[in-house]
This record gives structure tokens, sequence and C-alpha cells, in this order.
């Protein structure tokens, strides 16, 4: 698991230091830096997979995520603005890659911190390097007609994804591991025997959405994705899933991303609310903590109350390990960076002493109604 991760003179952030758990959310306004730390780690797995030597840094992946230029990622916000540095400190190692921003507008840097040595093999046994790993954007594919297959992304290498986190494999991926029995029981439904892979996401699916069914059908190496719903006693007939809402297929990734996760691995998932009612939000929620307490380590990046709500309720009635959940507030600091607050939860579970601007629109907008 990484513990801490650290950012320097990347985009906003001069100097952000991340304390991580199993299960860390990062919240704030538009424009404060949250998704540039998803940034920062995906360009070291690219870099990471194009050279394991980590040598060289591409800020132009066509995998997960491209910054372009060098010039679009250096906004010289530290002291010494032509040096970037990412860091992280796991269960097993302490690493940190610097890199000098080249004059122009390149799109490599070259690495000029201490010799790293053999690092290729060390860094496999990081999730943010191997194949226990997923990232889910808010870019997900919605419903669609037809799925594409991928043998190499999904068979080989156990990924949704191909590019930029779409989670464009799901249907396939489903059909290729959806027999076999999730690696984690403690994230079996309600202590269902059935612990296949699909029967699983069939009953998350269902309590985020009540009752939906999937069902798979093959044609060559295209895929359909259709969904139905049931009732005690009955089932709707299914239809495609471009006459089902919206929501079910945008968060079916996230479902089958988690309840396929090896224990150690590593979820990055962007706005996992998007398009589904509170009460889903809350289901979605107890599947993720549960995963977040038993050896899956995930970062969410959300703006939905919601999502937190839904992680302090299910840590309080879990009774888990507040050690394992981290909730950051992203703000400006006086110059204009970057500057994540750690949010204080009590024993209790409840926030404590909360930043201004965490979730307070409510309470503003009802002062006003109530004349408070």
């Amino acid at each position: 698991m990484i513990k801490r991760y650290n950012i320097h003179n990347f985009k906003n952030h001069a100097d952000t230091s991340l304390e991580l758990g199993g299960l860390t959310i990062l919240t704030g306004i538009n424009g404060m830096g949250k998704s540039s730390v998803f940034q920062s780690m995906l360009i070291l797995r690219e870099s990471f997979q194009k050279r394991p030597s980590m040598r060289t840094l591409f800020l132009d992946g066509d995998s997960f995520f491209s910054v372009g230029s060098a010039s679009l990622v250096n906004r010289s916000v530290a002291n010494d603005g032509n040096l970037l540095q990412l860091g992280m400190i796991t269960d097993e190692e302490n690493l940190e890659f610097a890199y000098q921003y080249p004059v122009g507008n390149e799109n490599e840097m070259e690495y000029v911190g201490e010799d790293l040595g053999e690092v290729a093999e060390r860094l496999e046994r990081i999730p943010i390097f191997n194949d226990n790993f997923q990232y889910l954007s808010a870019f997900r594919m919605g419903p669609q007609s037809i799925y594409q297959s991928n043998t190499g992304v999904v068979d080989k290498h156990r990924q949704l994804s191909k590019k930029l986190g779409r989670g464009e494999y799901v249907a396939y991926f489903l059909s290729v591991f959806g027999s076999e029995s999730i690696t984690i029981p403690a994230l079996a439904y309600q202590d269902s025997k059935d612990l296949s892979l699909k029967r699983q996401t069939e009953l998350w699916m269902g309590e985020i959405s009540d009752g939906v069914k999937l069902q798979i059908n093959q044609s060559g190496s295209l895929y359909e994705l259709n969904y139905g719903y049931e009732i005690p006693g009955k089932v709707t007939t299914y239809h495609s899933a471009i006459n089902t809402g919206f929501g079910i297929s945008y968060v079916l990734s996230v479902v089958v991303a988690v309840l396929s996760a090896r224990p150690g691995s590593l979820l990055l998932i962007e706005n996992p609310e998007a398009h589904i009612h509170p009460s889903g939000q809350a289901a979605l929620m107890k599947l993720l903590s549960i995963a977040g307490m038993n050896g899956v380590q995930i970062i969410l990046e959300t703006h939905s109350d919601h999502i937190v709500n839904g992680a302090l309720v299910n840590w309080k009635e879990c009774s888990a390990d507040r050690n394992l959940l981290y909730v950051y507030y992203f703000e400006r600091d006086e110059n204009l960076n970057s500057r994540p607050v750690k949010v204080e939860i009590g024993s209790n579970g409840r926030i404590r002493n909360a930043p201004v601007g965490f979730f307070d629109q409510m309470k503003a907008d009802l002062e006003v109604l109530f004349d408070f």
C-alpha cells in the first residue's frame, strides 16, 4: 500500500504531501488540483510501461493521460522551478523520482535524482506499476450498443480500459472473468453463496439500482450488454444498454473494478457518483468501504457529499481502523498553489472542524430559505 505520496512542482502543486489509507477521498471545488494528483500517478505508471528504468518521464501518454509538453506542466510554483519530484512511501519502499524540466516544449523529461539502480524489479511489486491496478476516469464510457474486446488488455493484464480510463472493455471483462470467484470474500453481497464475479456484480448493481440483472451476448469479437429488472417472482425483459438509464452503465465498471480486485490492488476512481441517485451512491460506498477495509487501496475524487457520508457511515458501523480512511479538502494557499487540508474525523465518524467550503452549500441555502 502507498502510505504517503509527495508532489513537488507539478502544475499547481508546489509541495503536496498526502497520507493515504485503504480509502482516501479527495474533495474540493474545481481547479484545486485533485485531478492533478491522479495525473501525476498515471504519468509515472505510463513512463514505467514505456521505459522500466524510469530514466525518462513521458508526458505524452496515450494509455491514461497526456499533459502535452513540459511547459504546460511546469508552472514554476516552487523555488526550484526547473525540477519535478514525485515520491511515494510504500510498505517496502521509499521512492523519489526527480526530473529536470526542459527548456522548450519537449514532452519528455530526463531523470536527475539519485541512482535508482535496478529499479524495475522493485517497482513491479508496487500496484501502481503492475496489473493489480485500475484507473476509471470521469470520462467513463456510457451505454453502448456494442462493446469491443481486447485480449491483450483484458485477458493478459486484467485491465478494464486501454485509453483514458473509460472502462470500455467491461462487458468483455465480465465474459472472460465472470465465472471466476472474487478473491476477497468480505466483498460478497449479504453472505451470498455464489461468489462468481458476474453474480456478485449483479447483486451489488441491484443494490445500487433496485433489482438490476445483467445479460451479455457475444457475436464474434463483439459483445452486447443488456439489462433487466427483477422483483420477487418476476423479471422484466432485457433491454440494450442504450435503452437503459445512463447511470447503470456508468457505474458498472466501478463495481466490476472493485469486485475483481485482488488483495493489495490500487484503484483510482474519478467521480464514482456520476449519474447515480443518492441512495445508489450510499450503496456503492458500502462496497468501496468494505474493499478499503480489506486490503484494496482506493483513491477517489468526488464532488458528492453522499460519497463522503457513505464512507463515514460504513467506517462507523464496521468500527474500522480510522487510520485507513482519509478525507482531504483541496483549496488554494496565498500563492495560488494547491493546498490539501486533511479533514478531521472523530471516533464517532463525524467531521470535526470542517474547512470552510467543505460541502456547506446546503447549509448556506437553508439559511436563506428559512431566514436564519
